[in-house]
C-alpha cells in the first residue's frame, strides 16, 4: 500500500489484531472493567479536605489519557496544553462518577485497543512514540470516525469531546488560551445600532 493510499481501517485492524493475538494472548479479548477498589490511591493537594482519592483509571491508563489529550490540544507558546490543564483528571472524574457501566467498560477496552494499535504501527507504546507517530495514529482514528461500531473509534470520539470540554472549562483554557478577562462594568451605554432604515 502506497503512502498516499487511504487506509482500509477495518481490514488493517483485523490484520493487526490477529497478529497481536499470538504475542499478547488475552490482551485482544474483551476484559471486564476493573473495580475501583483495586485502584491506587492518589494524594490530593493540601487543604482539599481529604488526603487521598481513588482514581478510576490505573496509573498507566491515566498517563496514556494525558498523552492522548495533549496530542489533541498540545501546549504552545501562547498557553499550556491539555496536560497542564489536567484534562486527564477531569476525564477520570467524569468516568469514575458515571453510573453507566458500559461507558466505563468502553474506556478500558478502547484505551487498550488504541495502545495495541500504536504498538503494532510504531513498535512502541503511544506514550513512548514521537509526536509525529502519535499524530499519525490519531489521524487514522479521526479519518474513520464514522465507524462507531468499533470500540476504539467510540473511545476516540468521546476522548475528543471530553478533552475539549475539560480544557475549555479549565483556567488555562479560559484565561490563557481564550484570554477571557471576566465580566466588566461598562461606564457608559453606547446604545444599539439603528437598523430600522436598512433595505429602505
Amino acid at each position: 500500500m502506497g503512502e498516499d493510499e487511504p487506509v482500509d481501517f477495518r481490514r488493517d485492524r483485523r490484520s493487526w489484531l490477529k497478529a497481536s493475538a499470538v504475542a499478547l494472548a488475552s490482551a485482544v479479548l474483551p476484559i471486564p472493567a476493573i473495580s475501583t477498589a483495586t485502584r491506587k490511591p492518589v494524594p490530593l493537594a493540601a487543604g482539599s479536605g481529604a488526603e487521598f482519592e481513588v482514581r478510576f483509571f490505573t496509573s498507566a491508563q491515566h498517563t496514556l489519557i494525558e498523552e492522548l489529550a495533549e496530542t489533541i490540544i498540545p501546549a504552545d507558546s501562547h498557553s499550556g496544553g491539555a496536560k497542564a490543564a489536567k484534562v486527564a483528571d477531569y476525564i477520570d472524574q467524569i468516568v469514575r462518577t458515571s453510573a453507566n457501566q458500559a461507558d466505563k467498560a468502553l474506556w478500558n477496552d478502547g484505551l487498550r485497543l488504541i495502545e495495541l494499535m500504536s504498538q503494532h504501527r510504531t513498535g512502541k507504546s503511544f506514550v513512548d512514540s514521537s509526536s509525529e507517530e502519535r499524530i499519525a495514529v490519531l489521524t487514522i482514528l479521526s479519518d474513520h470516525a464514522d465507524l462507531t461500531d468499533l470500540p476504539e473509534i467510540q473511545l476516540f470520539n468521546e476522548l475528543k469531546r471530553l478533552t475539549v470540554r475539560g480544557y475549555y472549562t479549565s483556567k488555562i483554557g479560559i484565561h490563557d488560551e481564550m484570554e477571557y478577562k471576566g465580566n466588566k462594568i461598562s461606564l457608559e451605554f453606547t446604545g444599539c445600532e439603528d437598523r430600522s432604515k436598512e433595505g429602505s
